[in-house]
């Protein structure tokens, strides 16, 4: 039993949506969450022929099976076909064991943004592929504007819901095959579309960044994954032992609050030295950065060897005005004319013109005048 959706079509006005024609087919990826069910209902609404992926990526306990079962549900009352695919193995060795391999190096990384291109988005083309469909959909709240055949990656309308930061890694390829039914809607607007789910659905509660910690603490989580607590030194920026630590990977730069050590005064982590097992503290004064060294350069078109851009450098951050001078193999700088705060290797800085997005690099080095 399955039920027909009515909706306006001006809600489809400013939407990625009428970017291709109605009947096309689109495999969406269904997590079973309150974005995913809406994205089925508006791609539906808008004449799409749709077939639902549900990804099994992380077995940590009973409760891990309510998602999936949310998604089952969206499917049947569509009316849709919905395929689930176990892919826990590939997923831990392709997302999971990269994660843990670079906070044991002292990086503090950010597994959607990797996950996505070369895990995520990869896995749906294949699928899609295999099943002769012709586009991908998720949920995620970011734009594409353009058309079909040069579409460019935007910010999505509601900038406090805002993805594009986590997708910058997407390719030309990918994006003209891809649609993000939800980049003109607030999380109201999506929740009561999801709403003709039932609450159950509607007011399930959003996915965390990390997909894979459920309710286990980033610090249990690793030290399950064989990261181990080693004594060292907590030094100030003289270099003076204040204190002691159980270990570096503990902390990220930029981290002020559970530090484990009294001073009298507040202090930040400003910087690392995993080989020697040490975090080096200072006040927030001394957080302040000039530039950051990136690998990894990735752009959707080619870019210039030096131009000014908006850097977005952490994913809640603000993207602020900076000159990027990228080099070969993949290396750039970002000189930003006004200090910015301390952010840790491992992120990401992803570069804008006005909302659309250029491209982007990991963080490896901060540095400051």
């Amino acid at each position: 039993m399955h039920f027909t959706l009515f909706f306006s079509y001006d809600i489809f006005m400013d939407s990625d949506l009428n970017r291709h024609s109605r009947g096309t087919s689109v495999l969406l990826g269904l997590s079973g969450g309150v974005d995913s069910a809406a994205a089925a209902a508006l791609l539906m609404s808008a004449g799409y022929k749709v077939t639902a992926l549900t990804l099994r990526t992380w077995k940590d306990g009973e409760t891990q099976s309510e998602p999936y079962e949310r998604a089952a549900h969206v499917a049947r009352s569509l009316g849709i076909d919905h395929i689930e695919m176990d892919v826990t193995s590939a997923f831990y060795r392709d997302v999971v064991c990269p994660f843990v391999r670079s906070w044991r190096v002292g990086e503090t990384p950010n597994p959607c943004v990797l996950c996505n291109p070369d895990f995520k988005f990869r896995l749906m083309l294949k699928v899609a592929e295999e099943r002769g469909l012709d586009l991908i959909a998720t949920g995620h709240y970011a734009r594409l504007t353009g058309d079909s055949v040069r579409p460019y990656l935007c910010r999505a309308l509601d900038r406090k819901r805002d993805q594009s930061y986590f997708l910058y890694r997407l390719n030309r390829k990918v994006l003209n095959r891809t649609l993000f039914p939800l980049g003109s809607y607030s999380k109201s607007e999506i929740r009561a579309i999801a709403s003709v789910f039932g609450d159950s659905v509607a007011q399930a509660s959003d996915s965390q960044d990390i997909c894979f910690l459920g309710d286990t603490k980033l610090r249990s989580f690793l030290a399950e994954q064989g990261v181990e607590d080693t004594p060292g030194f907590f030094l100030n920026t003289e270099g003076e032992i204040i204190g002691e630590h159980t270990g570096s990977w503990h902390f990220s730069e930029g981290q002020r609050r559970r530090l484990g050590i009294a001073t009298g005064r507040r202090m930040t982590v400003l910087s690392k030295d995993t080989a020697n097992n040490t975090v080096i503290l200072g006040y927030e004064e001394d957080a302040l950065i000039d530039a950051v060294e990136l690998s990894g350069v990735v752009s959707i078109d080619p870019l210039p060897e030096a131009f000014d851009a908006l850097v977005q450098i952490r994913s809640q951050g603000i993207a602020r005005p900076a000159r990027i001078t990228t080099r070969a193999g993949g290396n750039a700088s970002v000189i930003f004319p006004n200090p910015q705060r301390v952010v840790s290797p491992g992120q990401s800085a992803v570069f804008y013109w006005e909302d659309r997005v250029l491209g982007g690099g990991i963080v490896r080095k901060c540095l400051s005048r």
